[in-house]
């Protein structure tokens, strides 16, 4: 029954859509038999006044289209904009003030479904697919080397879903700006891709008793 409902509201509207056609096509040629049938210089000045009342119609209603779409753009870049702002502050929080405790962790998760939410609604599907690869490798627990590109990733999806242009930032630039030993690191993740943070930690404690000696 819901089938043949539909299948009948589509019939009417592909019938409606035909008669619209064929009434406009009827106007275009009622129209055109007119302007044969009267002198050529009247027919001329309709014709020439038809293309300019046809033509400004035409930009005004393209004018408004591409006005309110770049209305639209702002306004999702802008609900963009606060959603990711509201996620890198809080994930700046969580893994880069050494004050932080494991109850800020636990405090995450909430904070996460909700961003996952708004992902949901807002965002386009690099950004969601970046981020479900990120999030389902931080769960496995033992931060290594791909957590930190997949996190990068991650980064240059938001920032291209905002539009910036990501050319020339290279791989690693989050490892660069946010580890102490970001050159370091990705040194040794170019030999060991597979390297984990606290390896990473303990080749840097040898490379300094090495300077202390």
């Amino acid at each position: 029954m819901h089938r043949l409902k539909t299948l009948a509201l589509a019939l009417i509207g592909l019938a409606l859509l035909a008669g619209l056609a064929g009434f406009v096509g009827w106007i275009i040629y009622a129209f055109f038999q007119y302007i044969s049938s009267v002198p050529k210089e009247l027919g001329a000045a309709l014709v020439a006044a038809s293309t300019t009342v046809i033509v400004a119609t035409f930009t005004v209603m393209l004018g408004r289209y591409f006005e309110r779409k770049k209305e639209l753009d702002a306004l999702y870049r802008d609900k963009k904009t606060e959603i990711y702002d509201e996620f890198l502050r809080e994930f700046f929080t969580l893994f880069f003030d050494e004050d932080n405790t494991k109850d800020a962790a636990k405090d995450l998760v909430p904070f996460l479904r909700e961003f996952t939410r708004k992902l949901i609604l807002w965002s386009g599907p690099e950004v969601i697919e970046a981020f479900d690869a990120w999030k389902d490798h931080l769960a496995k627990g033992t931060p290594d080397a791909q957590s930190i590109f997949l996190t990068e990733a991650f980064l240059l999806a938001i920032r291209n879903d905002l539009r910036h242009n990501n050319k020339g930032l290279r791989k690693g630039f989050f490892a660069r700006l946010f580890l102490k030993e970001g050159t370091l690191f990705l040194q040794m993740a170019e030999k060991n891709p597979n390297i984990t943070l606290a390896e990473l930690v303990e080749i840097e404690n040898v490379i300094k008793a090495k300077e202390r000696q």
